[in-house]
C-alpha cells in the first residue's frame, strides 16, 4: 500500500498510510508512535509529527518544540534534596534540576551545601549535641528528686528520718552532684554518673 505525501502544511496531497510520532499536549515529551491512514486533504492528527524523534540517550527523553525533537533531561521520580532548607522531594517536570537543589543526600541535619558537595557544619552540630546533653542531665535530676519526694515532705513536716532514709537522701544528692558536675560541653564523650544502686 502506498505511503501518504504531505506538503509543506503537513496536509495529505496522496492517500496512504504513514507513520506518526505523538507527543503530550501538556509537556511535548515523546508517547509513542501509531501508523495512521491519510485521505487527500487531511492533516496529521492532533499533538503528533511526522518526525522521527530518533533514540534517546540515557537519562533524556525527546521533546516536540515547534517543528523539531529536542533532547531534554528527564529525571522524573529522582529524590533531590534542597541546599537552603534540606527538604527532600520528588523531581516531577522534564528538564535539569532546578537550581538549589541536589540528588546528593545530606548526612545530618547540619549540613550545609558549599557549591559542589554537603559539608556538616560541626559547631551547630555540637551546640545541639550540648543542647540535648543538657536536657538529658535536667531529666536525670528530675528523677533523681522525684525518687526522694517523700523523705523531703518528713522533712519539712519536722519528722525525724529513718537511718535508711537518711542514707538514701545522702547517697541521692551526691548523686546529683555528680550529674550536674558533668561537663556536657565535652559529648559526645561524656561519661553519665551511675544511680544509687537499690536507692529508687
Amino acid at each position: 500500500m502506498a505511503s501518504a505525501v504531505l506538503d509543506k502544511t503537513k496536509i495529505a496531497t496522496r492517500e496512504g498510510n504513514i507513520t506518526v510520532y505523538n507527543f503530550s499536549a501538556q509537556t511535548g515529551e515523546y508517547t509513542g508512535s501509531s501508523d495512521e491512514y491519510l485521505h487527500v486533504g487531511i492533516g496529521l492528527p492532533a499533538h503528533s509529527t511526522d518526525i522521527d524523534p530518533g533514540a534517546p540517550a540515557n537519562g533524556y527523553i525527546p521533546v516536540f518544540a515547534g517543528n523539531k525533537w529536542e533532547p531534554k533531561e528527564d529525571h522524573r521520580g529522582k529524590t533531590v534534596w534542597s541546599t537552603s532548607d534540606l527538604t527532600a522531594s520528588e523531581i516531577d517536570y522534564i528538564g535539569a534540576i532546578k537550581d538549589g537543589f541536589v540528588t546528593a543526600a545530606p548526612a545530618t541535619q547540619y549540613d550545609k551545601w558549599d557549591g559542589s558537595k554537603w559539608v556538616t557544619d560541626t559547631d551547630a552540630q555540637h551546640a545541639a549535641e550540648v543542647a540535648t546533653a543538657g536536657l538529658y542531665a535536667q531529666q536525670l535530676v528530675d528523677t533523681a528528686m522525684q525518687s526522694i519526694s517523700v523523705i523531703q515532705l518528713k522533712l519539712q513536716a519536722g519528722r525525724t528520718l529513718t537511718d535508711a532514709e537518711t542514707t538514701k537522701l545522702n547517697a541521692v544528692l551526691d548523686y546529683i552532684d555528680a550529674v550536674n558536675a558533668v561537663d556536657t560541653t565535652t559529648v559526645p564523650d561524656v561519661s553519665w554518673p551511675e544511680p544509687p544502686a537499690g536507692k529508687y
